[in-house]
């Protein structure tokens, strides 16, 4: 399969349809993936710092414990057959929100619009309840325990990342 068909494939998730469990497993679609989204995690960190190595070493962290979270996560629920389709359902989901996060991110820095704060925050509600609706699909749990397995995934990776970045910076 090509990376357009898989991709139409997995699109569908952004609007909360379709199981990723039983999406195509592609090796090559999910290191794109992973790599499409270090690289927007990296532009989207070093815009809000001045150190481009400990931007670097950040989403690094932030990444690997990103990809150790969902591994644990299946690994309890006996699952880690899927893991290439979860992690890439997840990525691909980021990598989706992050296309219209940055152009926020730009009109943001330029004139510090209430608009775009707003617009911001629904795109990271967007994000968030994406997160919630594969843990949702993949875990077969409510959708309560899949908010709050969210929320501790962004606590994990993104706080995770934050407070190893500060204590190795």
């Amino acid at each position: 399969m090509t990376t357009v068909e898989i991709l139409r494939q997995y699109l569908p998730l952004c609007w909360y349809k379709h199981n990723p469990l039983e999406l195509t497993r592609s090796m090559n679609f999910f290191k794109k993936n992973l790599l499409f989204y270090f690289i927007v995690e990296y532009f989207m960190q070093a815009n809000m710092t001045d150190d481009p190595f400990e931007s670097f070493t950040e989403v690094t962290i932030e990444t690997l414990l990103t990809l150790l979270f969902i591994g644990f996560i299946l690994h309890l629920n006996k699952t880690l057959y899927a893991y290439i389709q979860v992690t890439t359902a997840i990525l691909l989901c980021a990598n989706i929100v992050s296309l219209f996060v940055i152009p926020v991110l730009i009109w943001l820095t330029v004139n510090e619009n209430i608009l775009s704060y707003y617009s911001l925050g629904l795109l990271f509600l967007w994000e968030f309840t994406l997160i919630a609706y594969i843990f949702r699909k993949i875990l077969s749990i409510n959708t309560a325990a899949s908010l709050v397995l969210s929320v501790i995934y962004y606590t994990v990776a993104y706080l995770g990342a934050f407070a190893i970045g500060q204590v190795l910076v």
